[in-house]
């Protein structure tokens, strides 16, 4: 129990003086925004008075029409379009508008399902002032205080679920009834955030301490008429994008224009480029009106159909083949000229002499040789490819002369003959000769075997089954048949025609002057053909140029539209420009009236809440752009408060920050504790409890706390105006079980009373073990009546458990002259009782000593008549 002094005899009544609590109504005066948006707005262009004056008309967003008025406003005010619309005076300070909301009160919260592990059935009625609604740690309460985050969309609203223990849960869905103004309506809640109209309310729980204390905050209020420069702004941003939009609109539609010109036109680039900047004159100087115009492109379209035709071409690509085929013929046919007929058939019969000159040499040579067969061709080149060992092993060094060049073993003078022999053989002259009468023969066909007749080929078999062929075809098919029979005879050293010279001149007279005739003309046809070229990119040119004059006179109103349109779109843009800055400017006249409607004012609410609970002394920055109030708390301008102060005064500080802000708004909905006095010692609970009843005075304040100093505390500050309701939650029957009571559950003498009959009737009706242990139980109740008797009437309640003061008021009614017998009896008694329960440790004596039920009556009767003889003694 916290010890008391004289000055705290008695609990401080919400109504008196000296609870005094800051004003809800204070507020710092300042200049009324209504007004600095008149000035503004008389300073600026038509069309803006326009906008502003609908906004403090209407006090709400431009709507769509006034935004269509405004910007058609906005066109004639800019000469785009003829004035018609009236003119637009300048602005007077209107009348400010009352922004209050008609009050909130909450009546009854019920059939809640679907929440946390929350029994059916609770029904909470809370009162018009204050409503504790009190339970320990696990109850459930914390699933209601859930429902009010939820509906009121809470800074720190957790996200509701089930029962997690269930196999299944039910939606989430709760009845709440409330009065708004003078109107009972009921909302069925079924797990929605943020709820009209309970989105007022205002809510205030542990988790939220580090946003009021540490955070820059934005006022969850904000006036009305500091919210009439946000629709100022929203308006003249719908302006704007009116604006972008028309043009945006005005600069379409090139792209379909520009498809309707031929590309390689003259104008097509300009075309392609037509803005704001084409010179219109210039333009229009290239287009051609003529009706007939169709006609004229009709001609040129032919001629150039014509031209296209590139039958030239085809002759060309005919022509150069057989040109190439007859050049072919005449390097064949000079070839076979140049072929010496007559010597190679010389040389073909020198190489048949030779021959038979070189069979009778070698027979002769090594007739007594003892060759296993007689020399031939296959022994010639064993001979050869010995003598070319040989000359390899000199080169290196190793060869010797006295040993074989196979076999390794030492050469006998038979042996050594042989190779002289063979000496002989490889330098004999008649080999020599024929090895160069070979190589002249090669010679001499070479040109022949090398001639490329690939195309007289191709051409001689291409016309082989024609009917009609060309005037040379016959020549050409006997110069390729000629060319063959020569090929194929000297590739086997077989001898050619006599004359060769005879048959081919004539082919190549006729082949060289149909080659010769051919080069000319295809001359000629290329010649022919590059004019054609020439003509038909002109006349192509003159077609294109043509059309786009025609398609210019065609086009002209669109194109005039799109340049006028282009012009129109390139002033709007340069008017446009400006409007962000415009905003801008309005936006600092926000923040000043920012400053003078709710920084100020804050301050000044804030100072008076940090004294009504003793909270710390710190400065608050206020910070903000576009309207958008914040605020900071700092401690020596640099350093958060959760640096420094403790739990308990960053508590104090936060509630201080909370009930500023809600007092702000102008309390007009319910305010919510939940848990508001954890880390508080018992003197701040006192303060924070008187300034809750403070509140409560004039407004709904619901409370949730399992504090039973802080519950008692608000109880006592209640006792006489009585403007107050106590829920109990327990978790008894399931978890939120609510009951209304009178207060925190405590031991009363009449409930002692009734447990031990209760206890003394049972153990009369038992015996052995159990009547022993419902003996002791028995003792226990008798201990517990002690000491509440000992409180409520030998004392007279001077002093309570639970409760934070000392009732002076009741100290004269104790009856001094009775204290001493009823003292006597009841000590006695009591430490009877100690010996008997099992919480008390015995001395090794008393422990085998059983209460008796005998005992336990006598005791209790006992103490029964002390009772009565204290409360009839006088006083």
């Amino acid at each position: 129990m916290a010890d008391m002094d004289a000055g705290d005899e008695a609990p401080v009544s919400p109504g008196s003086a000296a609870a005094a609590a800051p004003d809800a109504a204070a507020a710092v005066p300042g200049t009324d925004p209504r007004a600095i948006l008149a000035a503004w707005a008389n300073d600026s262009d038509e069309w803006v008075r326009f906008v502003v004056r609908q906004v403090l008309d209407t006090g709400r967003p431009l709507s769509l029409e006034d935004a269509e008025d405004a910007y058609q406003l906005f066109r004639q005010e800019k000469a785009f379009d003829k004035r018609t619309a009236p003119e637009v005076p300048a602005l007077t300070t209107p009348a400010s508008a009352d922004e209050a909301d008609e009050p909130l009160t909450i009546k009854k919260l019920c059939d809640v399902s679907g929440v946390n592990a929350l029994v059916a059935g609770a029904v909470i009625e809370p009162h018009e002032g204050l409503t504790i609604l009190f339970g320990e740690n696990g109850t459930g309460k914390t699933g209601y205080s859930r429902i009010f985050k939820a509906l009121a969309a809470s800074r720190t609203a957790d996200v509701i679920l089930g029962n997690l223990a269930a196999a299944s849960n039910d939606p989430q869905s709760a009845t709440i009834v409330y009065k708004l103004g003078s109107d009972t309506r009921t909302l069925a809640w079924t797990g929605e955030r943020g709820v009209s109209p309970f989105i007022r309310m205002s809510i205030f729980d542990s988790p939220s301490v580090n946003f009021h204390v540490d955070d820059d905050l934005e006022y969850t209020y904000v006036p009305a008429a500091l919210a009439l420069f946000n629709h100022v702004v929203a308006g003249l941003k719908l302006i704007q994008a009116k604006i972008d939009d028309a043009a945006k609109h005005l600069t379409s539609g090139a792209t379909t224009l520009l498809s309707r010109f031929p590309k390689e036109a003259t104008v097509h680039p300009l075309i392609e480029t037509l803005g704001a900047s084409t010179d219109l004159e210039a333009l229009k100087a290239k287009s051609d009106p003529d009706p007939n115009i169709e006609e004229r492109i009709d001609v040129l379209r032919q001629a150039v159909a014509a031209l296209e035709a590139n039958t030239i071409g085809t002759q060309i690509i005919t022509l150069t083949r057989v040109e190439r085929v007859l050049s072919q013929a005449t390097t064949v046919a000079a070839t076979l000229t140049a072929f010496d007929s007559f010597g190679y058939r010389s040389l073909l019969a020198t190489r048949v002499a030779l021959d038979a000159d070189y069979k009778k040499f070698r027979d002769e040579l090594f007739s007594a040789a003892d060759l296993p067969a007689g020399p031939e061709e296959s022994w010639g080149e064993f001979v050869a490819a010995g003598e070319r060992y040989r000359r390899h092993l000199e080169e290196i060094g190793s060869h010797d002369v006295a040993r074989c060049l196979y076999c390794r073993q030492p050469l006998a003078d038979p042996a050594r003959e042989l190779l002289a022999k063979y000496a002989d053989y490889l330098a004999d002259k008649i080999s020599n000769d024929i090895a160069a009468t070979d190589a002249s023969i090669k010679a001499t066909v070479a040109p022949v075997l090398g001639i490329d007749s690939t195309d007289i080929a191709s051409f001689v078999a291409e016309y082989a089954d024609a009917g009609e062929t060309p005037p040379f075809y016959p020549a050409l098919r006997e110069l390729h048949s000629t060319l063959t029979s020569v090929q194929k005879m000297t590739a086997v050293g077989s001898a050619t025609e006599a004359d060769l010279h005879a048959t081919v001149a004539p082919l190549s007279e006729t082949l060289a002057e149909a080659h010769a005739a051919a080069e000319a003309l295809l001359v000629s046809l290329r010649t022919q053909a590059d004019n054609r070229t020439t003509a038909l990119a002109q006349k192509k040119k003159e077609r294109d140029e043509l059309i786009a004059a025609a398609e210019l006179a065609k086009s002209w109103p669109m194109i005039d539209s799109h340049v006028r349109n282009a012009k129109e779109a390139d002033r709007l843009g340069i008017l446009s420009k400006p409007l962000p800055g415009l905003s801008r400017s309005l936006t600092a006249l926000a923040k000043t009236a920012s400053d003078q409607l709710i920084n100020q004012s804050f301050d000044t609410l804030f100072q008076e809440e940090c004294a009504a609970l003793r909270a710390p002394e710190l400065r608050i920055e206020f910070l903000g752009r576009q309207g958008k109030a914040q605020r900071r708390k700092m401690i020596g301008g640099k350093v958060k408060p959760s640096k420094v102060l403790s739990e308990g005064e960053q508590k104090v500080l936060a509630m201080a920050d909370f009930l500023a802000e809600a007092r702000l708004a102008g309390i007009d909905a319910p305010v919510v504790f939940d848990d508001p006095v954890s880390s508080l010692d018992h003197r701040r609970i006192r303060e924070v409890a008187t300034r809750i009843a403070m509140l409560a005075e004039d407004n709904q304040v619901i409370v949730f706390t399992h504090d039973i100093f802080f519950a008692s505390t608000l109880l006592g500050l209640f006792e006489k105006s009585k403007r107050c309701t106590y829920y109990q939650i327990t978790d008894e029957a399931g978890k939120g079980e609510v009951a209304r009571a009178t207060g925190p559950r405590w031991d009363t003498v009449g409930n002692m009373k009734r447990k031990i009959n209760e206890t003394i009737q049972a153990a009369q009706k038992e015996s052995g073990e159990a009547r022993a242990a419902l003996v002791r139980t028995g003792y226990g109740w008798i201990r517990s009546w002690c000491e509440v008797f000992t409180e409520s009437a030998l004392l007279q309640g001077v002093t309570q458990r639970y409760q934070p003061n000392v009732r002076m008021t009741t100290l004269s009614q104790i009856k001094a002259a009775a204290l001493p017998v009823a003292i006597e009896t009841v000590t006695r008694i009591f430490e009877d009782a100690c010996r008997y329960i099992d919480g008390h440790s015995q001395p090794l004596a008393s422990q085998n000593v059983s209460p008796t039920l005998a005992g336990l009556e006598a005791h209790w009767q006992e103490l029964q008549e002390a009772q009565k003889a204290y409360g009839q003694a006088g006083g």
